[in-house]
């Protein structure tokens, strides 16, 4: 039988012990009712062309020119691949090209390649497992949705978040005219906003966005323009009318002189895709009607631009008021530059400045400062553990990138450099000022930002750089024999 006072004492542990658990528990509810809704948002093939960025006097683009007012915008951020699947691959999972094994959308290996992997892992410390943050953030009590394109290719698995909602297909007919760009698209139709695919994707997100839920969320939403087809409806384009259009600054010049052949011929290349042979795509513009063609593709793209601004403001003026009664961190960028002409070059599939660099733009409750930018190299293989410390949940041990939130408490603070891969022995190293290029042949290319944003003279062979650059190539080295 058990004796008064021991009685007692077991009464009071279980009480003690009952205590505990209940503080535990209502501490953790706590912690997890501060935790902020996280919104990121990934939009396609969009380069520097938004007004808050420069990249072209003419664009019109009030939404996200508002976001980078109300937070801190990177003017030195870039992919780690400049295509689409590598891209996209690096950032959900927080790895490396050389960590996911995917270089190129395209594996076909072109004639001037030599003999460098076209995919596979090619890290010598390769992580033994990894997942995509979608499911760090669930595992870790957040309610995911995905909607649009965010992934490329394999996709994220339903186990990875609680509602997902496809890309929409692009709309087709009532063109205003029957004239072609050189892939064959139509440009500007009579469709409304409406019926388009941004639309669908930004009022799917409203709704995800005002549904009320106990727990955190993570939304991830994809926006497709300007992506191509160049086409939008009419009242866009009309804003742009073309015979005002200005052309991408060039030099006077052969901007191609002073590069190595492999490096022309990485870019000419599109993607391992010689569609207009013996033409370059830039070529084959100029071909089908010289300048006026040109403003023709630059006047679609920037109304692709203003249009998809039009659909992500949408979804950003619901985000003004959060019905869970949270903070709201919201992170924006795209999954790689683009070229209209610059060096000659279309398209993405190149390692210079314009087809790596990348809109970048965070807004972040008591952390960042409004109408702030930052200099410092960052790289699409930061954004996992950036979004883990925003959140407040672990960051998983896999992870290559470095978080930034360092660079947003601390303006001072510094970063070495980026490091962004077309090909594993075709690297690009990125600091404040200068970008090194090394290609799989040992030729390379050096830029100072600083004298030279738009990458005109290639200095790798300027007896006063020669330090730098050896020093840029030995980092280049050694990031691809690590």
């Amino acid at each position: 039988m058990m004796r008064p006072a021991t009685r007692l004492f077991t009464h009071l542990a279980a009480a003690i012990s009952c205590l505990a658990i209940a503080t535990t528990a209502a501490t953790s509810a706590a912690a997890e009712d501060q935790k902020p809704d996280v919104v990121f948002i990934i939009v396609d093939d969009l380069n520097d062309w938004i007004g808050a960025m420069g990249g072209h006097p003419q664009s019109v683009t009030p939404h996200l020119d508002a976001l980078a007012a109300e937070g801190t915008l990177f003017t030195n951020a870039h992919c780690n691949a400049p295509q689409c699947g590598p891209s996209r691959a690096s950032f959900l999972s927080g790895l490396y090209p050389k960590s996911t094994g995917k270089y190129f959308n395209s594996t076909s290996r072109p004639d001037f390649f030599k003999d460098q992997p076209m995919q596979g892992i090619t890290s010598k410390t390769p992580p033994v497992s990894s997942h995509i943050f979608h499911r760090q953030f669930k595992e870790n009590g957040y309610r995911v949705v995905t909607g649009g394109k965010v992934a490329h290719g394999a996709g994220i698995k339903p186990k990875d978040v609680h509602e997902s909602f496809k890309r929409p297909a692009d709309v087709k007919g009532q063109w205003t005219d029957d004239k072609k760009n050189l892939w064959g698209e139509d440009g500007p139709h009579h469709h409304p906003d409406s019926a388009t695919g941004d639309h669908k994707v930004a009022t799917w997100a409203i709704e995800q966005w005002n549904e009320v839920t106990d727990q955190p969320l993570l939304m991830t939403v994809g926006f497709y323009r300007p992506h191509r087809p160049f086409n939008a409806p009419k009242a866009y384009f009309d804003k742009f009318p073309l015979e005002s259009i200005q052309l991408p600054e060039i030099p006077e010049f052969d901007d191609l002189a002073d590069l190595p052949e492999y490096g022309i011929e990485l870019a000419h290349s599109n993607a391992h895709k010689y569609l207009f042979t013996p033409h370059t795509v830039h070529q084959q513009i100029l071909h089908l009607g010289g300048e006026q063609e040109w403003k023709y593709m630059i006047q679609s793209y920037l109304a692709c631009i203003n249009y998809v601004d039009t659909q992500i403001g949408l979804f950003l003026e619901s985000l003004k008021q959060n019905p869970r009664g949270r903070d709201t961190v919201i992170v924006l960028t795209s999954d790689h530059g683009w070229n209209l002409g610059e060096k000659e070059h279309w398209c993405k599939a190149a390692i210079w400045r314009d087809t790596t660099r990348v809109p970048f733009i965070v807004v972040c409750p008591g952390v960042t400062t409004a109408g702030t930018e930052n200099s410092q190299p960052i790289s699409h293989v930061d954004i996992y553990p950036s979004l883990c410390d925003f959140a407040g949940i672990p960051k998983p041990q896999h992870l290559e990138g470095r978080s930034i939130l360092p660079l947003l408490k601390d303006p001072t603070a510094k970063r070495d450099a980026a490091y962004l891969s077309y090909g594993p022995e075709n690297t690009a190293v990125q600091t404040e000022r200068y970008r090194y290029i090394n290609y799989e042949d040992g030729s390379g290319e050096l830029y100072d930002h600083h004298k030279d944003p738009n990458e005109w003279t290639n200095l790798s062979e300027d007896p006063e750089y020669q330090s730098i650059k050896n020093k840029l190539k030995a980092k280049a080295l050694a990031f691809q024999n690590n």
